[in-house]
């Protein structure tokens, strides 16, 4: 029988081996409470109101859950389930990661895929016989849509990843959506035993305050940013052009506005970072940098994108919209940022917008406008560059 994590490990990959679009922090704190549910399990650990503790030092037998076992047992100071958590998200989920990795090899369960891309370092864990991450996907499907009383470890491992939000990642959000009646039963079932329960319980209300925790601190953080991308791109349209005053302190912005060179290589950063911008986007979409610092991280680097395509507007522009295509080409692209920013906050003020009664229909029009303003956008920079050369 799998553990927690590795049944954890298992489900936030694909069959192919490449992993899930999953936050790094929550992978952290979802490793860490799998753990802890596994030494709850083995009846290894318990907790009360105030502490987590080791009712039982004997080792288990595996590697990553012998080593935590030891640490808990070895720390004098009294810890709650929480700063155990904090502690474990931070300090070990790596190594629980890539110890159950390497267990799961070494059970033959995954196998080991180096990268094909010369230069570039990476591992991929297919499934070793390609059936293990999808009967487990299955088995977990089966337990949701079914009336029988589960296994006590699939209510446990289901309640986990219900509380780190990771089952959306895992199932189309309709089926999950379908399921939630019987994810909210499940979570009510005492099947696990007294005391394991009780421990189990706590073990998941901390992973789900430290989820929430810093879901909120990227959601903040992420609307700062995205007022701030709207704001600046909506200025842009406002604000009168800079003239360039006859005087020697004017010398670089007359080189930045009116030398060819330098216009040259301010087109070209401005080129450059939209396409990087939506080069995150699409990557994530083919969940293939996942791994390069989590879903939400390429999200702030998106929008960190779009606020120095503001700025790269600037250096290139002096704020001056043009005329003809160059107007049309400003206009589009101040478009994109404008509903860009708007469409981030949308996304990470959803709460307050639901307070003031703005339901989701109206929340994601700003997105699609969004997408559908970028459209014309590559035919309009291929025609501005072509004109650019041939004149």
């Amino acid at each position: 029988m799998l553990t927690f994590s590795e049944d954890l490990v298992l489900l936030l990959n694909d069959e192919d081996g490449a992993p899930l679009p999953v936050r790094q922090d929550i992978v952290a704190s979802a490793l860490a409470g799998a753990v802890l549910m596994d030494l709850a399990f083995a009846n290894r650990i318990d907790t009360d109101l105030e502490a987590l503790f080791v009712n039982d030092p004997t080792p288990v037998g595996n590697p990553a859950l012998d080593r935590i076992l030891a640490r808990i047992a070895a720390r004098t100071e009294v810890c709650d389930t929480k700063t155990w958590l904090g502690v474990l998200s931070v300090e070990e989920a790596p190594t629980i990661q890539e110890q159950t990795l390497a267990g799961l090899v070494e059970q033959g369960v995954l196998t080991v895929r180096e990268s094909r891309i010369p230069w570039v370092r990476g591992r991929r864990y297919p499934s070793g016989d390609g059936k293990a991450a999808t009967e487990l996907r299955q088995h977990v499907a089966d337990v949701l849509s079914s009336d029988e009383i589960p296994d006590p470890r699939d209510v446990a491992l289901i309640s986990l990843l219900d509380a780190c939000e990771i089952l959306p990642d895992i199932f189309p959000r309709q089926e999950i959506e379908d399921y939630r009646p019987r994810i909210a039963l499940l979570r009510k079932m005492d099947l696990i035993g007294r005391e394991v329960a009780g421990a189990v319980a706590e073990i998941e209300r901390s992973v789900i305050q430290a989820v929430r925790a810093r879901a909120a601190q990227f959601k903040k953080l992420l609307l700062i940013l995205s007022i701030a991308a709207g704001v600046v791109a909506f200025a842009t349209l406002v604000v009168p052009r800079i003239p360039v005053a006859d005087r020697f302190s004017a010398l670089f912005l007359e080189r930045l506005w009116f030398d060819g060179g330098w216009q040259l290589w301010s087109g070209f950063a401005l080129l450059g970072l939209s396409g990087s911008g939506v080069l995150a986007v699409l990557l994530l979409k083919l969940r293939a940098i996942t791994r390069l610092g989590g879903f939400n991280w390429w999200r702030l680097a998106h929008v960190g994108f779009g606020i120095a395509c503001v700025l790269a507007l600037f250096a290139h522009t002096g704020f001056r919209l043009g005329t003809s295509l160059n107007a049309a080409l400003m206009g589009c692209f101040l478009a994109v940022l404008v509903l860009g920013g708007l469409a981030g906050v949308c996304t990470n003020a959803a709460v307050q917008l639901r307070k003031w009664g703005i339901k989701p229909k109206q929340r994601v029009i700003p997105m699609r406008v969004h997408i559908i303003a970028l459209v014309p956008l590559p035919a309009l920079l291929i025609i501005h560059i072509l004109i650019v050369y041939m004149y």
